[in-house]
């Protein structure tokens, strides 16, 4: 359509250059279409407009231009046709009267049309914005819409009025304003383009487009010391949730962050402080009323700091390839959440959240550890180094690197001693999905395994699987960390460890959810009662709310499900039994 307008407005301009008006051809009697285009208002013949016609399908295309009459002709014309006349100064139309060629009239030749097109026309658009005690608000952004397309835009003055001259008149226009809040709102006081209100631009007239402001009030986010009280200058404050989602604004030398004419209602906000020298910060409830200030303060802790250097234990020299781990302080499942390098700098950290290490290298030379409370390795995350940090800390830690050994062997099934594939061995607490760790992957049909990259520590390895079919194991025989042996590896070296898997013991229930609710949305997981390690493979209810847990060997464990984003303790303990089952669960989640 484009190259078709092109066409037309390009044979129109040269036939001007050239002082020409073509004349209008004679038609057959049988075929052609022909006619005049005048002018609507004043009926005078408009020369040089360009008539394009085609048929239905797109095909026939052809053009000419009016000549100075205004006539045209197309004398071989048969069939039937969509029309378009443009010219310059006047409306385009599609036959009769129509704005594409989806809805144009179809003209059948032969035939003699007597066409009127409408000069563009203007009018005016003004209007004020006012406050709700009618005082006009200066620095508005205003902007003219018509047919979902900007047209211009403009500002409000001093005294909150604004205005656009020229413009062409017709209907489905609108306006968009933007406060000095970063408030914006269409014409009619709605947010949505969708629901605005529309208007007709009137020749020779001025369109009046006011806007009154819905009610507003200010809020101040102080932030200060959590020790001191002192405000803390530069701690930038955004917004999480609330009738306007305003802009990004930081305290001034005193700690304010002052944010003016919100929309009245309740607001909440997170804060951050760009030299990290505090943590981030978050405000809720904070209640915007008409007409008054609502103060806010934020207590904020300094943040701690961890900076960790990996060098080789013998050398002192630096090893470049290693992850770190913030690991629990309890759990010893580690997650997959690591920071890697030949140094490692974190912060901000919050002071409460306190953690331990463990280092997994790359470098196909040194083996993980968990940073010991002596400053060595371990591979017992019971004498692993528990960090405490006080607000404002900055921990300092060179962890040292010791040569890496091997665990490898295969795991069988204890009744056939055939290999057991999707064994992921762990020498950390088992996940309860399945996944590779940092040191090794899980099985394949032959039930072979390998875990690299340990160093030459005592390790309590984890064998989880998640066939649905066997249950979990841990080196020796153990059915839990508790009761597992210790496997000695040696740098350098590669320690052999064959592990036999019994049936899978099975835990089974019911979720009730409340009437509406989604039975699929619960998660339940089971720990060992005695260690805390994940003890089977975590799944989620069914749409019937039926669930089964699958990889309990002989043991006693907890089970623990979700509640929105908490997870809550099922009130009985379970005794399990490798290829036994327990039934009967019943879990209700309580209505919100």
């Amino acid at each position: 359509m484009r190259n078709t307008m092109l066409r037309v407005w390009g044979a129109a301009v040269l036939a001007g250059l050239l002082g020409v008006i073509p004349a209008a051809p004679a038609l057959a009697a049988d075929a052609g279409l022909s006619g005049t285009v005048t002018n609507q208002l004043t009926g005078a013949p408009v020369p040089g407009a360009g008539i394009v016609i085609q048929h239905q399908d797109g095909s026939g295309w052809n053009f000419v231009n009016s000549d100075a009459d205004g006539g045209f002709a197309f004398p071989d014309a048969s069939g039937d046709y969509v029309v378009q006349v443009m010219a310059n100064g006047y409306l385009e139309q599609w036959l009769h009267g129509h704005q594409n060629r989806w809805e144009a009239d179809v003209v059948g030749a032969p035939a003699t049309l007597q066409v009127k097109i409408m000069p563009i026309q203007h009018g005016s658009v003004a209007g004020r914005v006012v406050s709700q005690q009618g005082a006009g608000i200066a620095d508005v952004f205003v902007e003219l819409w018509r047919n979902g397309n900007s047209v211009r835009n403009t500002g409000t003055d001093a005294t909150g009025r604004f205005s656009f001259a020229d413009v062409e008149t017709g209907p489905d226009y609108t306006m968009l304003f933007r406060l000095p809040s970063g408030h914006v709102l269409w014409y009619g006081g709605v947010e949505s383009e969708y629901d605005a209100t529309e208007f007709t631009v009137n020749p020779d007239a001025t369109t009046t487009v006011d806007l009154t402001r819905p009610p507003v009030g200010n809020l101040t986010i102080r932030a200060v010391d959590a020790l001191t009280r002192a405000p803390v200058a530069g701690y930038c404050f955004y917004p999480q949730d609330g009738p306007l989602s305003w802009y990004r604004t930081c305290t001034d030398a005193k700690g304010r962050a002052v944010l003016r004419d919100l929309p009245v209602g309740e607001y909440s906000g997170g804060g951050y402080h760009p030299d990290e020298v505090y943590v981030n910060g978050h405000f809720a409830a904070a209640t915007v009323t008409e007409g008054a200030t609502t103060t806010a303060t934020v207590r904020l802790e300094k943040a701690v700091s961890l900076h960790v250097d990996f060098v080789d234990a013998v050398s002192g020299d630096p090893v470049d390839g290693a992850c770190l781990i913030l690991a629990d302080p309890v759990g010893t499942d580690i997650g997959d959440s690591s920071h890697c390098g030949s140094e490692v700098e974190l912060k901000p950290l919050f002071a409460e959240e306190h953690f331990r290490l463990f280092v997994a290298p790359y470098d196909g030379a040194h083996g993980a550890q968990w940073v010991s409370t002596t400053g060595g390795g371990t591979g017992d995350p019971a004498l692993a180094k528990v960090f405490q940090p006080a607000p404002g800390d900055r921990i300092e830690v060179t962890v040292r690197l010791d040569g890496a050994g091997t665990v490898s062997g295969t795991v069988t099934d204890a009744a056939t001693r055939a290999g057991v594939p999707s064994v992921c061995p762990s020498p950390t607490g088992p996940a309860d999905s399945y996944g590779g760790n940092p040191t090794g992957e899980c099985t394949s049909d032959d039930g072979r395994y390998a875990i690299r990259a340990l160093g030459p520590y005592r390790w309590k390895l984890a064998f989880p699987v998640f066939d649905s079919q066997h249950a979990w194991a841990w080196s020796g025989g153990g059915v839990n960390r508790a009761s597992a042996t210790p496997v000695q590896v040696v740098a350098g070296q590669t320690t052999d460890l064959d592990v036999s898997l019994p049936a899978t013991g099975t835990v089974s229930g019911t979720v009730t959810v409340p009437a509406g609710g989604c039975a699929q949305c619960v998660t339940v997981v089971a720990r060992d009662a005695a260690t805390g390690d994940y003890a089977a493979v975590g799944t989620s209810a069914r749409a019937d709310g039926t669930f089964v847990l699958r990889g309990f060997n002989t043991q006693e464990v907890r089970l623990f499900y979700s509640v929105g984003e908490d997870m809550v303790e099922y009130p009985t303990r379970l005794r399990t039994t490798a290829g036994g089952a327990v039934t009967g669960v019943a879990i209700t989640i309580p209505a919100s």
